[in-house]
């Protein structure tokens, strides 16, 4: 048996080179990046390109780029970045090239750095007299509905670390977010579409033929513009940029078919565009290099598919796909398009996996395994012990292995979350993969967790970033664009049964302003919504839709305005507030890494 000392000699050295990293000057933690991923970031040189006369795309100031149509009568902006305060500079530069009205803004997506920055370009007015119009595919709104109010808390956390939010500056020196620059973070401006289409839409803007066509694919809302007159294509993010796309998303998304993906960019090729404006990165011009960035795009979303469902149909698992799945060197070599710069090969075929088959791999060990706390404690006796596993981590830390580190480290912590050496172990092991990593999401990840097992984010903080990535997600300007509906919906995921097992209570919700009622019912921990106050039920709250938008802000409550007079209240409400303690809305701080 090895002595907690002997373990401490050992973990003592590796002290040393980390803290001579740390001291290093300025100028040589540039070293810290992958040099192919420094050399990308020249991608996103601050520019506004013009294509073919009328169309210009501002490249550079955001992770998403701004197009902008010039039309005979007006202006069409095509997507409004992610950040107002980003989004004004670019409009500065474009009255640089014109003075005329917007005319129309078009969302390609419901992602927010496509959407957030709208009111840079128009007011709230402009849309609602009708001198803007704002076009959309006609589900567009549902999907803001879902990615800000169902799962905001957890996606906005997870947001931070895939981008890196709480990076210090030196780990986000000569860095890039592998599709545009770093995202600037700022709470979203929104206006909803005023026009929506399913399929395809031939229109008339300013006096300018467009053609929309709607091409599930990065999102399942996606929508592309084409101009026929001068053969121009705004390929949104079909053609996601100059990187491996992002086939699936590690802060979370629901499946992105690659199937559906290859014949959206095959109909992107039937265009023979001669110019192609993708929403990141520059413009590709020439119809055969058009052709050719699509192509071969679509061969290596293809290839990754094809190739995993054939090793799938053979039995191997997630962990041997991995290993098995892997571009041939004429896709994995075409620079910028196929390099992993952002999506990876291995990430992508784990989803494929489980967007056919799901978690289950077919061994039924997997179907009621040991809590990994019991798991850990019963691996680390049989590895022996406590001290032997940290003192394996530690040398295969100091040989470089640091994958396997991280692991050994990892059984540690689930034992004993605050065990300082295996935190150490972990951390530096995260360090030293995220920074041999060419591809953002995963160096992101492995820094911001590699800060958090080192204690440099707290409680607070990490909630402070969730609520800083959240304001993306879920501002006022969406919120009050949200139905009643979406409000009520949400209460159903907040239930906490050990609160309401007991209750059998409903709940109405008048809306005068909007002329709709709802009722929630409880029903011993499950929550089911009604349309329309069913017949017999005493507990009633009338407000306006207005109020409402306040209460999902956080600006008021539901028993201030019952106290206040925003709020009528029809019951007993001593009952009215059993119904509101079955409800779980806080949204704790969250720990990713520590398990």
């Amino acid at each position: 048996m090895f002595s907690r000392n002997r373990t401490a000699t050992v973990l003592l050295s590796l002290a040393l080179p980390l803290a001579s990293h740390a001291a290093l000057p300025e100028e040589q933690i540039a070293a810290s990046i992958h040099p192919e991923l420094a050399e990308h970031t020249k991608h996103f040189v601050q520019k506004v390109y013009r294509v073919a006369d009328n169309v210009y795309s501002a490249v550079g100031w955001q992770l998403g780029n701004v197009a902008m149509i010039e039309a005979p009568e007006g202006l069409i902006i095509v997507d409004t970045g992610e950040a107002v305060s980003e989004s004004r500079k670019i409009m500065a530069e474009f009255r640089k090239i014109s003075d005329k009205p917007v005319k129309a803004v078009v969302y390609t997506h419901f992602h927010p750095d496509h959407i957030n920055g709208v009111k840079a370009f128009v007011t709230e007015e402009q849309v609602r007299s009708g001198e803007v119009q704002i076009i959309a595919h006609e589900t567009l709104l549902a999907n803001v509905v879902a990615q800000g109010a169902l799962v905001g808390p957890i996606l906005s956390v997870r947001s931070g670390y895939s981008f890196g939010a709480g990076l210090p500056d030196s780990d986000r020196e000569q860095m890039n977010a592998g599709i545009g620059p770093l995202a600037k973070v700022e709470a979203s401006t929104f206006i909803a579409p005023t026009q929506t289409f399913k399929d395809k839409l031939d229109t008339r803007i300013a006096g300018l033929d467009l053609q929309f066509l709607h091409v599930p694919s990065e999102a399942p809302d996606e929508i592309t513009v084409y101009l026929p007159a001068n053969r121009v294509l705004i390929s949104a993010e079909v053609e996601q940029g100059p990187t491996l796309p992002n086939i699936h998303t590690l802060r979370g998304t629901k499946f992105r078919d690659p199937v559906v993906w290859v014949e959206s960019l095959d109909k992107l090729r039937a265009y023979q565009a001669e110019h192609m404006v993708p929403l990141h990165g520059r413009p590709v011009s020439g119809q055969a290099q058009v052709e050719e960035v699509l192509r071969m795009t679509r061969d290596g979303i293809a290839y990754i598919h094809d190739q995993s469902v054939r090793w799938m149909n053979k039995g191997l698992t997630p962990d041997e796909l991995v290993e098995k799945v892997k571009l041939p060197p004429h896709l994995a070599g075409y620079t910028p398009y196929l390099r992993e710069y952002y999506g990876t090969v291995k990430h992508s075929v784990r989803q494929i996996y489980n967007g056919y088959l799901g978690w289950f791999q077919g061994d039924p060990v997997a179907l009621d395994p040991l809590p990994p706390k019991q798991k850990a404690e019963r691996l680390i006796a049989l590895m022996g012990g406590h001290d032997k596993v940290l003192l394996a981590a530690g040398e295969a830390y100091l040989k470089g292995e640091h994958q396997w580190a991280a692991e050994l480290a990892s059984y540690v912590i689930s034992l004993d979350p605050e065990d300082q050496l295996a935190r150490d172990i972990k951390a530096r092991s995260f360090r030293k993969l995220g920074y041999a990593s060419m591809n953002i999401n995963w160096r992101n990840w492995y820094l911001m967790s590699a800060m958090e097992l080192e204690g440099k984010f707290d409680s607070d903080e990490v909630q402070q970033l969730a609520q800083d990535m959240r304001s993306a997600f879920l501002s006022p300007d969406m919120l009050k664009n949200f139905p009643a509906k979406v409000f009520l919906q949400n209460w159903i995921t907040r239930v906490d049964p050990d609160q309401a097992n007991d209750v059998q209570l409903t709940l109405g919700f008048s809306f005068p302003d909007i002329n709709e009622e709802w009722a929630l019912e409880v029903r011993r921990g499950v929550v089911q919504l009604h349309q329309g106050i069913p017949a017999g039920t005493t507990l009633k709250l009338t407000l306006d839709k207005s109020y409402l938008d306040t209460v999902m802000s956080g600006e008021n409550g539901l028993l201030k305005g019952a106290l206040l007079g925003d709020v009528k209240v029809d019951g007993d409400l001593l009952e009215i507030k059993t119904f509101l303690g079955c409800f779980d809305f806080a949204d704790a701080p969250i720990a990713l890494t520590v398990r």
